[in-house]
């Protein structure tokens, strides 16, 4: 594989440095050796450095751009070879189509919206359109400028205008959809057509730079960002050596690393998840604490990624020498772990079904925004992980080896490409277990593998919430009261199905006055509904799990912790041969690895502060160790447990194929490895 050594690059910046001419002192003080003194101090193995901004000025010496005029060495050049001497691998940055310099001096070149408005107007920076001559005259002459100097790949950014929303309208783009498809693009022409033709001008491009790239520099990766996430698809995904994922925690969200990172594992693609130093997003040039920022590379690294964030150069060209001081320490933590690490492969057993409809489209376009994460699937993540199950994310279009996956659960909507169902119903008959909530398996009224299943579907619940009560094997830790759904639930007859759990009606729905309860989500029914609320049928070799009702997007949106313990307490009865267990709160995270012949379990701990507003990211001044966690790994032979980086051993015992311990202290990420029986 051209990248592996990306791989290998366990800490990553990337430096952020879009730069205007205005302020008069812009870029005056850039010393190379000061620069990349920095970045060696901070532990960096591999860096992005800036070959042209969002404001269209290049750092570096070009024929065909424009160069920053604030600039009068070779910024790339030198940074990038001063970089190669210490070992340090590279990128270059070049931004696409926020492009104010071109868009500015080439009127032609705009990106024109489906009113006939000008993109860009007003923002610090215009768009472009990459099927106008801008393309031909600008990007790939300056791809094929930058792919000679010594770098290790080309890194693009903002290259996927056309997947936005609202596609480009100008008179290229409009001269080419005829030629393609034979009708005029109007905002009336079909939609499919236009996203199709979005999806298919971006790939085209990615070609041709393919192409220039390879042709410089076999050797050179092409990088974009992104497209790591559900913002691509399957043929854009193919022509990259890396992309990547933004994945800054958001308020109320600390889990984005976690959910990023065991999606990506199942890509591709390699993916960069990227974190950024600054509270609030790009640019803002704060500090996050040295702890947060070790808490998030833990989620990285521990769950099977390299350790990524960004940095903001100075408007002088300098760099931070307090920042480097705190990535020296974060990236400490990470090279210590690195070696241990490298080889290490995640355990597969459950997997979230990450629903995509067409691989030529983006991945997340049937779910609408540009930025749109499903929280049903969110919520089955978040789940899982406080569940403490081994537990992927996987676009389906990519799941071409469900049968090495033990369990697959399928979140909302329903919306797989063309013979799933079939792979689906395959699966199960095969000895896979095979879990639906909700609406997963609902397309157009029509319930997909009901005999699967062994339910008839009805039609959605009227009411607003739904109550359940648990059938003694699968009640868990959950309270004895009927358990609140505070969201849609479904009507299923059984129809061969064993029912977990029961389905209650509310008393009433609220309809003050009339009808009016101490709180909108009235009480639950004293009696029963005709209906289950959770079912387990065997069908062939495996068995099929519905949970009738939105159990994941209701978690998601209310956190109610019985729905967890109820969903737990259902996946372990289903498959009571899970890897791992873990006696510990959700604020510990476990992944399981593979590592030559070893064992590796990564706890992963989030210590997080109160959240304070709704726009404030929890924060991390400083972390408490949690002690004294007992855990138990299902794994044919032990001979030694051992606590890494410090390879001190630990008292276990080892029966009926379970290898039971307890790990002493975890303060950010505990690495415990479980030496097979022979293994050196």
């Amino acid at each position: 594989m051209k990248a592996k050594w990306f791989r290998d690059c366990f800490r990553q910046v990337h430096m952020d440095f879009h730069m205007s001419e205005f302020p008069a002192d812009a870029i005056v003080n850039f010393n190379a050796k000061e620069f990349v003194d920095l970045l060696e101090h901070g532990k960096v193995s591999m860096v992005t450095l800036f070959a042209k901004c969002h404001f269209g000025n290049s750092f570096y010496n070009t024929k065909v751009g424009h160069k920053h005029s604030g600039l009068e060495p070779d910024f790339l050049m030198e940074a990038a070879s001063e970089c190669r001497k210490r070992g340090i691998r590279t990128l270059a940055y070049y931004s696409l189509c926020w492009e104010g310099h071109a868009w500015t001096e080439n009127p032609a070149w705009r990106y024109i919206g489906p009113s006939g408005q000008i993109v860009g107007e007003g923002a610090p920076w215009g768009v472009v359109c990459l099927n106008t001559p801008y393309r031909d005259e600008l990007v790939i002459p300056q791809i094929a400028e930058i792919a000679e100097y010594p770098i290790d790949g080309i890194w693009m950014d903002a290259q996927d205008p056309h997947a936005c929303d609202n596609i480009c309208f100008c008179p290229f783009c409009k001269r080419k959809f005829k030629q393609e498809y034979g009708i005029e693009l109007t905002p009336e022409a079909p939609p499919a057509l236009q996203k199709r033709f979005a999806m298919r001008s971006l790939e085209n491009f990615l070609k041709e730079c393919r192409v220039v790239v390879d042709r410089a520099n076999p050797e050179l990766v092409l990088a974009t960002n992104d497209l790591g996430s559900a913002h691509g698809s399957k043929p854009q995904k193919e022509l990259l050596d890396v992309t990547t994922w933004e994945s800054q925690p958001h308020p109320g969200d600390y889990l984005t690393h976690s959910f990023s990172t065991r999606t990506v594992r199942n890509d591709i693609v390699d993916v960069q998840i990227m974190t950024v130093r600054f509270y609030s997003g790009w640019g803002d040039l704060t500090l996050k604490p040295t702890a947060q920022l070790i808490t998030e590379f833990a989620a990285m690294i521990g769950n099977g990624s390299v350790a990524v964030s960004g940095d903001q150069v100075n408007v002088d060209g300098t760099l931070q020498p307090a920042v480097y001081d705190t990535f020296r320490e974060a990236f400490g933590f990470v090279q210590e772990r690195e070696d241990i690490l490298r080889e290490a492969d995640s355990v597969r057993h459950a997997v979230v079904l990450y629903p995509v409809a067409d691989p030529e489209l983006r991945f997340s376009e049937h779910l609408g925004g540009w930025w749109e994460r499903p929280t049903a699937i969110r919520g089955a993540h978040k789940m899982l992980v406080e569940s403490h199950i081994q537990v992927d994310i996987k676009y389906s279009v990519l799941a071409d080896d469900l049968d090495s996956m033990p369990m697959v659960i399928l979140p909302e909507p329903a919306a797989y490409q063309p013979g799933m169902y079939d792979r689906l119903r395959s699966y199960v008959e095969q000895g896979g277990i095979l879990v639906a909530t909700g609406n997963s398996l609902i397309e157009k009224g029509c319930f997909q593998l009901e005999d699967v299943f062994g339910v008839k579907y009805l039609e959605p619940l009227s009411f607003s919430t739904a109550h359940f009560v648990p059938a003694p094997e699968v009640k868990g830790s959950t309270p004895a009261i009927p358990l609140q759904l505070a969201g849609q639930g479904f009507k299923v007859a059984l129809d061969g199905a064993e029912e977990l759990a029961a389905l209650h009606y509310p008393m009433a729905e609220s309809q003050p006055p009339a009808k009016a309860f101490r709180s909108a989500r009235g009480p639950a029914s004293y009696t029963r509904s005709p209906y289950p609320f959770a079912t387990i049928n065997n069908y062939g070799k495996g068995k099929a799990i519905y949970i009738a009702g939105s159990i994941f997007n209701v978690y998601w949106q209310t956190n109610h912790s019985w729905l967890r313990q109820f969903m737990e307490a259902v996946l372990r009865h289903a498959d009571p041969a899970m890897p791992y267990d873990v006696d510990a709160s959700g604020k510990i995270e476990a992944n399981l690895m593979h590592t030559g012949g070893d064992l590796l379990l990564n706890l992963i701990h989030y210590s997080l502060g109160h959240q304070g507003g709704q726009k404030a990211i929890a924060a991390v001044e400083k972390v408490e160790p949690v002690h004294n966690i007992a855990c138990e790994v299902r794994c044919p032979s032990v001979e030694r447990v051992v606590l890494e980086p410090q390879a001190e051993e630990i008292p276990f015992s080892h029966d009926d194929g379970v290898c039971r311990f307890t790990v002493p202290e975890i303060e950010y990420l505990a690495m415990v490895r479980l030496v097979a029986a022979g293994a050196k």
